[in-house]
């Protein structure tokens, strides 16, 4: 038996006095926890937790009651009301709502804060109709090789679109390094090896807003290069393929031409942002070439799907991406191809050869 266990027989008992709660509210708590998040992740994530809550949590009945009276069943009639009365959430946005709940209660309960109870948050998780949750939305397909063809000739011969030549060229080394929009957008000269034909990524480009020390927003949302990744694990070299390396040729000699001082390889003369610039780029630069519009990310995930349809081990493209876990890069980043059905005869002809 614990020692809370032989306490509540104590009071229970009249042995032992129950101690004084200072009772206080879920939006007090949350505010608490917040203010410590604040010290121990990313700003990034600090701006989504605070999206999440403000969409379904703020302003509702819930978040006003005492943590010392909310129980499994409050919880479960919370969520699933938000489950019920929205609509059109995924699973994804779901385990944001419920990590809420878990992390603020988790963390008053430690600090002995309002009474908090400890929970059996498996319950709540069985009970809630995780069935009613929105499947995912669309369906990813890697960009066609013949489209990815296209936008290389038009942009590093036919210089399709010389406003943007930097960012055009970035865009197009992206189909041969596979990194993150933000890491692409901070990477300098300083980052490549030519002797080693390889080039190091080791900082990305972040947005998120200014907090004061309470936690709330002070001023408008700020972009900066920071000198860290997303994990540790996406520290990384990624070699250069010949192609890469003419890419860059052709990129230096374009910033030699125009007399760029800046570092950025996606500097086009201008001191700007430049994730957004790369993103509105890609949208113009599709349209351009007369292909279907695909996001920067996608650029990553048909990195990632040309590999392994090389047969380059699942290990070996995660290192290259990046990721700590095999299994984000299989889940979400090997994709398959919209128009496939050539492919799909060849691996079943090689595959089903029984002899009739």
């Amino acid at each position: 038996m614990t020692l809370e266990e032989w306490g509540n027989i104590g009071m229970n008992n009249g042995v032992v006095e129950r101690p004084e709660i200072q009772e206080k509210t879920f939006e007090e708590l949350y505010k608490l926890w917040f203010r410590m998040k604040m010290n121990v992740i990313r700003a990034q994530s600090c701006d989504r937790i605070e999206v999440t809550y403000n969409r379904y949590y703020a302003g509702s009945t819930f978040v006003m009651q005492y943590v010392s009276v909310l129980d499994e069943n409050a919880f479960i009639r919370f969520l699933t009301e938000i489950i019920a009365g929205r609509g059109n959430i995924t699973a994804k946005e779901f385990a944001r709502i419920f990590q809420i709940a878990n992390n603020v209660m988790s963390y008053a309960r430690c600090l002995h804060l309002g009474g908090a109870r400890l929970l059996d948050w498996e319950l709540v998780r069985r009970c809630v109709p995780e069935g009613k949750l929105m499947p995912k939305l669309h369906q990813d397909f890697a960009v066609p090789k013949a489209d990815v063809e296209k936008l290389l000739e038009l942009v590093i011969v036919q210089d399709i679109y010389p406003i943007k030549r930097s960012a055009c060229l970035c865009l197009a080394l992206n189909f041969f390094l596979g990194l993150r929009v933000g890491e692409l957008a901070s990477l300098t000269w300083k980052d490549i090896d030519w002797e080693r034909k390889a080039v190091r990524i080791c900082k990305t480009e972040t947005k998120a807003y200014r907090r004061d020390e309470n936690g709330s927003r002070s001023g408008s949302m700020v972009y900066q290069v920071v000198e860290e990744t997303k994990t540790v694990f996406s520290v990384r070299e990624v070699p250069l393929l010949p192609e890469a390396v003419y890419i860059l040729e052709q990129l230096r000699a374009h910033h030699d031409k125009c007399g760029y001082k800046n570092q950025c390889l996606a500097y086009d003369g201008k001191s700007t942002i430049l994730v957004r610039s790369l993103d509105r780029t890609l949208r113009r630069l599709c349209q351009r070439c007369n292909i279907r519009y695909f996001n920067t990310h996608m650029i990553r995930k048909t990195f990632a799907t040309m590999l392994h349809a090389s047969g380059m081990p699942t290990r070996y493209i995660s290192d290259l991406l990046g990721h700590s876990d095999m299994v984000t890069t299989e889940k979400n980043y090997i994709l398959t191809y919209r128009d496939n059905y050539d492919t799909l005869l060849a691996c079943m002809k090689q595959g089903l050869d029984f002899k009739i």
